[in-house]
């Protein structure tokens, strides 16, 4: 008897795909886990708009795709806790449009662990990401021909670089209708960059190590915690936030920026002194102050192991404008567990779909016409 597993694997997930995103295409580069096809390439010219393709957890990484469809695109995770344990790598992702049929446009992406997430000709708009890893920077402006991000949406992924908005000086324009929103920034070389819209919103995010903030302008930033053991929170003498926001946000150490330009450097709500002024504004912030993380030993880079949510007395439970606690388990995207606290899975959530945990034949040789005994666990990922 020959039985592909791989029908076992993913049936649950395919029947979801098919009832909410049209129909699906899978894509495997391991030869041991076949599926419809190798590439994704491949997979994205046999689809149309609104068709979705997952791509399985494998020990190989996938090279750099170009996605010029509207899809959505799963992956096993960039983490995955399962019997598998392996992630959905993708060298890096491209979104591509033209002035013809070709459209990366509504694009979803979850699941996947990738370098960097960039714009390939005109800009792509309205893209969903969450659930993601990305190892280096995500791009939200066009050079050739010039363009802006409208309408992304992020959350609940990790970042361990930065996110550029386009915007270089005050009065340049950017990425609009943006939502950051649920992150983790990992360490000192993960921050924003480059926004310059008061249609971006900063919410409930971890900003782990110092210089969080680089050349921003007018926009809302709420209900973050930023927690360093040195630095500041303002990247720079004259390129930290100007004419900005900040409700509620949460700072274990007593500066946010450098004293030779802000005034007072101790608040997030101060005024820039340097050539052409400007005052931040807002209210309800906490500086200096510990958040009292469950268990967490180190406050300038991510750990898998560690417990990001706050204890009972810390001054941020149920501190946020929304009455949710300040940080990633607050607000509308509250980060959700892949995993045990503490096993290294935590926050590391997998797409919601239905996913195989664990799959154990018992009885590996089966005769013509016998019944192969499985036994499968799964979790729905919500």
């Amino acid at each position: 008897m020959k039985t592909n597993m791989n029908t076992i694997l993913v049936g649950a997930a395919l029947f979801i795909c098919t009832t909410s995103f049209g129909t699906v295409r899978t894509v495997s580069n391991n030869p041991t886990r076949p599926a419809q096809f190798t590439t994704f390439a491949a997979a994205q010219t046999a689809s149309a708009n609104g068709d979705t393709i997952y791509v399985y957890g494998s020990p190989f990484q996938y090279p750099t795709i170009t996605v010029s469809k509207r899809l959505v695109i799963i992956g096993a995770g960039y983490n995955p806790n399962n019997q598998f344990g392996q992630p959905t790598n993708i060298a890096s992702v491209d979104l591509f449009r033209d002035t013809g049929v070709n459209n990366a446009t509504g694009t979803v992406l979850t699941g996947i662990l990738t370098g960097r997430l960039d714009i390939a000709g005109l800009m792509s708009n309205n893209i969903r990401v969450f659930r993601c890893r990305f190892t280096s920077y995500v791009n939200m402006a066009s050079s050739s021909p010039l363009g802006y991000a409208d309408g992304w949406t992020f959350y609940n992924n990790i970042f361990d670089s930065y996110l550029y908005g386009g915007a270089n000086s005050r009065t340049s324009p950017s990425a609009t209708n943006i939502i950051i929103a649920n992150n983790i920034f990992s360490n000192t070389n993960a921050y924003l960059y480059g926004f310059n819209s008061n249609s971006v919103i900063v919410d409930h995010n971890l900003f782990l190590g110092s210089n969080n903030l680089f050349r921003i302008y007018n926009v809302l930033i709420t209900n973050n915690i930023f927690t360093r053991t040195t630095g500041t929170v303002f990247y720079g003498a004259s390129s930290g936030p100007v004419l900005c926001t900040f409700n509620n946000n949460m700072s274990n150490q007593s500066t946010i920026a450098d004293p030779s330009t802000y005034n007072p450097a101790t608040s997030f709500v101060n005024t820039f002194t340097d050539a052409g002024g400007g005052s931040n504004f807002g209210a309800g912030n906490f500086v200096g102050v510990d958040p009292l993380y469950t268990s967490v030993s180190n406050f300038n880079g991510y750990v898998a192991s560690a417990n990001y949510r706050l204890q009972a007395t810390s001054v941020g439970k149920n501190a946020a404008t929304d009455g949710t606690d300040i940080g990633i388990y607050g607000g509308s995207y509250p980060f959700p567990s892949g995993g045990a606290v503490g096993s290294g899975y935590d926050t590391s959530p997998m797409p919601p779909i239905p996913q195989v945990t664990e799959l154990n034949i018992q009885n590996a040789t089966v005769p013509v016409n016998g019944t192969l005994n499985v036994n499968v666990k799964a979790t729905v990922n919500n």
